[in-house]
This record gives structure tokens, sequence and C-alpha cells, in this order.
């Protein structure tokens, strides 16, 4: 997937004070001084989670397969946000995928609980595959790139924490923002044994919408107030947030990259099997020559340089990506000296990118030039 080496997500600052009640065996119970409590538990959460994008998986075979899981990424990564989803302290999992007439999913490997698996399941499952004559393969890592929610620490990372793993179940609240990158917000919440208030600024429709969801969840009884950034990102805007702060930002560069290596695997898989059918009408074309042949020939060429374009298209938006990437690490790399390091592995895939654009030219004129002329 053209990895870049992950830049450690630097410390996003929240703020947090306790409450606690003491008392000697002579003297009623005295509020003790708020404790400032450090908050953990601060996880991105991406919007596009929520469900696949609509993809075009045909002509269907393994590198289009293996593209579409690709595509995934964001809600598979999101099921090991989830502590429950994991089980000791190795992850290095496989998904295996097997397309027929049904649709056979296999989780290998360490790292997944029975209950990460059945999560990834539940993903793979949102999309609707081709049904195929003969078995079509695929299998891919499972990503688990973020870190898993951790209860314990202290009573406000607990609520962030709880916080944090209900944002999957809100996303008719993101609904409205499509491809757009989400709106930074900053959330503000008091826990007691009575109720819970949160306030979300700014106020709009999405902080609306999670404050309601928010304010009605079991957040427990120990008295506590905090105030912490909501951090959402979206694999499926074009453009990261120019006002996140580089780390999110960076991250949001990263899952976008994702995307637009899926979308090369699966053009590069479309145009390879559109070819194969091609040669197979061309021979058959050459051993009995006819005007019927003749037209399905150029019809299905066309094809072949409709899905030219398409990965043409495709690479041109990663180079947009790891452009954007590498542009932020330069940018950065003065404060801190893994930019650096990252600035020059972005460069490189950016050469190795580009190289491919001439390739595909390449390949289109190719292909133009053994497309049946009209005469």
């Amino acid at each position: 997937m053209l990895r870049a080496a992950v830049l450690p997500f630097a410390v996003l600052t929240g703020c947090a004070t306790t409450q606690t009640a003491s008392k000697t065996d002579d003297k009623p119970a005295e509020a003790a001084a708020p404790q400032k409590l450090a908050l953990t538990n601060l996880i991105p959460f991406d919007i596009a989670s929520c469900a696949p994008r609509t993809l075009k998986l045909t002509p269907f075979n393994p590198e289009v397969l293996t593209g579409a899981l690709l595509s995934l990424s964001p809600a598979i990564d999101e099921c090991f946000v989830d502590p429950a989803n994991r089980e000791g302290a190795t992850f290095d999992a496989k998904l295996k995928v097997t397309v027929d007439s049904a649709v056979a999913i296999e989780i290998s490997g360490a790292g997944p609980s029975a209950a990460g698996k059945a999560c990834v399941e539940a993903v793979v499952r949102k999309i609707t595959f081709p049904t195929a004559s003969a078995p079509i393969v695929a299998e891919v890592p499972v990503s688990a790139d973020s870190k898993p929610v951790k209860f314990g620490d202290n009573a406000a990372s607990d609520v962030v924490g709880k916080l944090r793993l209900s944002l999957h179940t809100d996303c008719d609240c993101y609904a409205a923002l499509g491809t757009t990158n989400p709106p930074a917000l900053i959330g503000e919440a008091e826990v007691t044994d009575q109720q819970n208030t949160i306030t979300l600024t700014p106020a709009g429709e999405l902080g609306a919408c999670l404050t309601d969801r928010m304010s009605k969840l079991d957040l427990g009884k120990q008295a506590v107030k905090l105030k912490w950034p909501l951090l959402l990102e979206n694999a499926y805007a074009m453009e990261a947030d120019s006002a996140a702060v580089a780390t999110l930002r960076f991250q949001q560069i990263e899952r976008q990259r994702a995307q637009r290596t899926a979308d090369i695997i699966i053009a590069s898989g479309q145009r390879f099997a559109t070819a194969v059918e091609y040669d197979a009408q061309a021979k058959a074309y050459k051993a009995k020559p006819n005007k019927a042949a003749l037209d399905k020939l150029k019809v299905k060429c066309t094809e072949v340089l409709a899905f030219d374009g398409e990965q043409a298209k495709a690479i041109n938006a990663l180079i947009s990506v790891l452009t954007a990437g590498q542009q932020l690490a330069s940018a950065e790399k003065a404060n801190d000296a893994q930019w650096e390091q990252i600035e020059s592995r972005l460069s490189q895939q950016l050469t190795a990118t580009q190289a491919q654009v001439e390739k595909v030219a390449a390949q289109t004129k190719n292909d133009e030039g053994a497309c049946p002329k009209t005469k």
C-alpha cells in the first residue's frame, strides 16, 4: 500500500479535574481540592468508517477484489479501537476473501479476538461483490493503525474513552458531510452521579447531533469535569484539513493515500481484465473475420482505453496526496527530526508514482495503436 513511515501521534492535550470527599473519624466528609488529570484516549475518529465507498467492481478479478478490501481500511481499523476486539500484545492478522456464488471470509493471525473477527466480517459484508463463475480470491493485511481505548488510567480518561467508543454509533450525524472534512470540535463534559452535561463547540448541526447522543450515555458516577478535542477526520475527502494540527493532518493524508492506492489497484485490475477479453476477441476475429466481431472489438478497445484513463486519474490523485504529505513534512522537519525521515520516504514514493504516469501514458498509446481503425 506504499506505506510511509508512521509518525508517532503528538500529545494532544485535554484537561480534566476530579473531586473526591475525605473525612476523619470525628469529622464529616469534606470536599478535597480538585485534582488535575492527564487525558488519554484522544484517538481520531474517521467518519469514512461509517460506510464503504461506492465502487465499480466490474470486470471483477483478484486485483479488483484486493483494491475493494483495501478501501475498507477506515472501518476495519475502527474495529480495533475497541479493546474488546483485541487479544494479546501482538497484532499481525490477515483477511482472506473468496468470492464465487457466495462470499467466504477468513481472518487469521494474532491480534483480533472473536468479537474483532466478527466486526471485520461485518465490515466486508457491507460491500456487494459481483458473483463469479470461478472463485476470485484476495488476501490483505488487517489494518489496526489506531491505538485502542484504554480504561483504568483515571476517571476522566475513562469518560473520554467511552465517548470515543460511542462515535461509530453516530454515523447518521456525519452523513451530511459526504466527502468534506469534519469541523474541529472542542468538547466539555461534567459528570456527576445525577446527570451528564455535554457541550460541543462550535455548535452546529453536527455538534448538536453528537451532544444529544453523548448526553444519553452512561459515563459513570464519579464527579469529573473535562475539556477535550474531538478529533474527527475523513479518508474520503480529497484534501486534508489545512486547519488541523500537523500530526492529525498527516494522519488524514495517510488515510486518503490508502484510498487513492486502492483506486489504482482497482483500475489496474479492470484494465487488465478488459485487455484479456479484448485479446480473446481479437484472436477469434483473426480466425474468422466478420463485421459483427469487428464491431465488438471496437467497443472492447474503447473500454480498455477508458480504464487506461481511470488508472491515470487515480495515479495523479495519489500524486496530489503524496505531494501534500511531502510539503507538510518539509514544513515540520525543522521542529522534529522524524519529519525529515518521512519527507525522504514520501519523496521516494512520489518519484516512483510519477514514473507510473509515464508507463500508463505509454500503455495508453500502445492500446490506441492496437485498436481497430475505421476506414
